[in-house]
């Protein structure tokens, strides 16, 4: 496999990735579970053969994956609640663990063990652990690096909004609206999905050189970062001239949407240039 075509395969991945994750947790549920089949698709072709020295199932990680996925089921049962990100990813790490014990799914498993296990690496250290000292980070990021610059540049446009406190953006259009912008609004969780997919490719599915990677992570990056603050501006858009109803019809899919209109062009002039 070319390293060109090794890096376009991990960065279609990226993007059905964030997709799939978009849409389950906010749009359709069949658009969702076809962007996840892409997403295995997409890593099945860089699958490689897994030899016997490779191979060596473990009762331990059967039994620790069998106690995690119990554990979360049973935890959201008995408060009856949804499952929320970190609830999924603790889930996907105990199933990981089990199927990675199966020659059929070794390498998907070992891959999705890394993936999870440095997305919840992230999650605690930069949301979690800040969370508990009662400093959100990820809020702030999204103020001062999302919020902010949207509301400003709509200003200047003549937009008559405000930002009347931390994660609210009012809107004096054609009706009296208050957005509340959440950490998927930020591209919070698309980012870290990112990063987990990446580096866990790199150590599980293909070695990617060091250079090479750090490209791919700020490309990558980057785009989701765009990509969030284009989001951001037309949904508050909408909602000025449209209105909430049609502002919440698009709201599901334009994230993953424009995160693709920007990643193409950045790929072929960033990486494969």
């Amino acid at each position: 496999m070319t390293e060109n075509r090794s890096g376009l395969i991990l960065v279609i991945s990226a993007l059905f990735l964030v997709a799939a994750f978009i849409e389950l947790s906010y749009g359709s549920f069949y658009l969702g579970i076809l962007f996840l089949a892409l997403f295995i698709l997409m890593l099945l072709l860089t699958k490689k053969t897994t030899s016997e020295q490779e191979f060596k199932p473990s009762h331990l990680r059967l039994v620790f994956g069998l106690i995690l996925i119990f554990t979360v089921t049973v935890y959201n049962i008995h408060k009856n609640s949804e499952f929320q990100t970190l609830d999924s990813m603790v889930f996907l790490l105990g199933l990981s663990l089990v199927i990675s014990n199966f020659r059929k799914f070794a390498v998907i498993g070992r891959f999705s063990i890394y993936f999870s296990s440095i997305f919840l690496l992230f999650y605690i250290s930069l949301f979690l652990i800040p969370e508990t000292i009662g400093f959100d980070l990820p809020y702030y990021y999204g103020h001062y690096f999302v919020t902010l610059p949207v509301v400003a540049v709509l200003q200047n446009l003549g937009y008559n909004i405000t930002v009347p406190e931390m994660r609210f953006i009012e809107v004096y259009g054609v009706e009296q609206t208050i957005l509340k912008i959440d950490l998927a609004c930020f591209g919070w969780y698309s980012l870290l999905l990112i990063l987990s997919m990446v580096l866990a490719y790199s150590e599980t599915i293909e070695k990617i050189e060091k250079r090479k990677l750090v490209l791919i992570l700020i490309t990558l990056s980057f785009a989701s970062y765009l990509a969030n603050l284009l989001r951001v501006a037309i949904l508050v858009h909408l909602t000025y001239f449209y209105g909430t109803k049609t502002m919440l019809t698009v709201h599901s899919h334009l994230g993953w949407i424009i995160f693709a209109l920007l990643l193409l062009p950045l790929v072929k002039f960033m990486i494969f240039k």
